[in-house]
């Protein structure tokens, strides 16, 4: 049976010793994907930020992380174990990472730290420079070499139904990835779409979402050791 590696939350990136950048993910559609594939019978590692979604379960092995860096490690570490047949990579990791702390917007006055202090509390303005982080799921088939099944996530924000769709798979095939889910923020709550499932993509209700995603992740794996047989 294929064993999952699923990672659920946010990362984060440091601004100072006391702040950071980070978002609203929560992980519970990660967490909710693990228990699905446990309930099965299936092995999972839940890599997730949320503490509060640690599962007790035996067939479930859950791992904190916090931090762009942490997730970046932990799936280097994880991976590269060679024992994962699916990756399903939920969590809403960071963009961009902090590069400076500037007094004006032309970035020519920088703020005196060394980055291990909290700033004043006292500037009238302060302007951050962010530079682009590597993408994690763009690792995967590359630098880690990773031969199983690999799912992403994509959200994006005001579209519609068909631009998404399209956009979702441009960046499903960039990330050699077999499944991508495709939601919008102002209906995350209540559906996503799941693709290509027989060559399309199929819109399902946010509690479905598991059961669909599992399905279909199974389907892959058989096929897989259907051809190993022969």
């Amino acid at each position: 049976m294929p064993r999952f590696l699923i990672t659920a939350g946010a990362t984060s990136v440091a601004i100072d010793s006391a702040r950071k950048i980070t978002n609203l993910a929560k992980g519970k559609t990660g967490q909710s994907i693990g228990v699905e594939a446990a309930m099965r019978g299936h092995q999972v590692c839940l890599l997730t930020s949320n503490p509060h979604l640690a599962i007790t379960q035996k067939n479930i092995e859950t791992i904190l992380f916090d931090s762009f860096d942490d997730l970046l490690s932990l799936l280097e570490k994880e991976t590269c174990k060679n024992i994962y047949d699916a990756i399903i990579m939920t969590a809403a990791v960071s963009d961009y990472s902090c590069h400076g702390i500037f007094h004006t917007p032309d970035f020519n006055t920088p703020v005196a730290t060394s980055g291990n202090e909290k700033l004043s509390g006292g500037y009238q303005e302060l302007w951050l420079r962010l530079k682009p982080l590597p993408k994690l799921i763009d690792q995967f088939r590359t630098i880690w070499n990773f031969k199983g099944t690999l799912v992403k996530f994509k959200l994006e924000s005001n579209i519609d139904e068909q631009k998404l769709l399209h956009l979702a798979e441009l960046s499903r095939q960039h990330s050699n990835a077999d499944l991508m889910v495709a939601n919008r923020v102002e209906d995350a709550a209540i559906k996503a779409w799941i693709g290509p499932i027989n060559s399309s993509y199929q819109c399902v209700t946010r509690d479905n979402l598991p059961v669909i995603l599992i399905d279909a992740i199974e389907k892959i794996w058989e096929a897989k050791q259907w051809q190993k047989s022969y």
